[in-house]
C-alpha cells in the first residue's frame, strides 16, 4: 500500500500544472519496485487546471460528445486526463519508469478494451440503430469509468492513472466508445476544406 513520505529533495516544479514538490512540510505518495509515487499537487488538479484550457477541442472530448456523455462527466474525464498526463510526465522526467513501461501499460489497456469493444460490435450487428449504438457505447465507457482498474504497477492504486490513461488513448484514437468512432471522428476532425479539395 502506498505510504505518505517525504517530498523529493530536489524540489521538482512544473509550472504548466501550477504545483511544486519540495517545499517543507509537503508529502508524496512514495514509489518502489511495485509502485510509483503519486504527487499530492497532481492528485489535487481539477478540470480548471491551466493544462486543460483547450480540452474542449481534444479528440477524447469529441469521443464523449459522440455518445452523448453529459457535460459534468466530461469535466471529470478532463480532470482525469490532466492528472494522468501530468503524473506520467513527471515519472518520465524523473526517470522513475522502466524502459518500455508506458508502452507495455498502454498495450494492456488497449487489449482489455479490444475484448469488450469487439463483443459490443458483434452483439449490435449490422442493423443497429444510432440509439442502440450509443447505448452500448456508454456501457463500454462506463466500464472504463467504474470498473477498469488495470494498474501500471501492482501497488499503484490511484484510479486517475488508468482512467486518465484511457482518455489519453482515446485522444490518439487508439480506443473509442462509439462502434464507428474512427470514421465518425475522422469526418468530424477533417481539416476545413479537405472534403472539397481545398485543404
Amino acid at each position: 500500500m502506498a505510504q505518505v513520505g517525504n517530498c523529493r529533495s530536489h524540489g521538482y516544479r512544473n509550472p504548466a500544472y501550477g504545483g511544486s514538490c519540495g517545499q517543507e512540510g509537503e508529502g508524496v505518495l512514495e514509489g518502489g519496485e511495485h509502485n510509483l509515487p503519486i504527487d499530492p499537487d497532481i492528485a489535487a488538479l481539477t478540470a480548471a487546471a491551466p493544462a486543460a484550457a483547450d480540452a474542449a477541442e481534444k479528440v477524447f472530448v469529441h469521443q464523449l460528445r459522440l455518445i452523448d456523455v453529459g457535460a459534468e462527466r466530461i469535466g471529470y474525464a478532463v480532470r482525469d486526463w490532466v492528472k494522468a498526463f501530468a503524473q506520467r510526465s513527471r515519472w518520465a522526467n524523473e526517470n522513475l519508469l522502466r524502459a518500455g513501461e508506458i508502452g507495455a501499460y498502454e498495450r494492456r489497456l488497449v487489449e482489455e478494451w479490444q475484448l469488450r469493444f469487439a463483443e459490443m460490435r458483434e452483439d449490435l450487428g449490422d442493423e443497429a440503430t444510432e440509439e442502440e449504438m450509443k447505448r452500448e457505447a456508454k456501457l463500454i465507457y462506463r466500464w472504463v469509468d467504474r470498473e477498469a482498474r488495470i494498474r501500471i504497477r501492482t501497488g499503484c492504486e490511484e484510479v486517475f492513472v488508468v482512467k486518465g490513461s484511457y482518455q489519453m488513448l482515446a485522444d490518439k484514437l487508439r480506443v473509442g466508445w462509439h462502434p464507428d468512432f474512427s470514421a465518425r471522428l475522422a469526418a468530424l476532425l477533417e481539416p476545413a476544406g479537405a472534403a472539397d479539395g481545398r485543404a
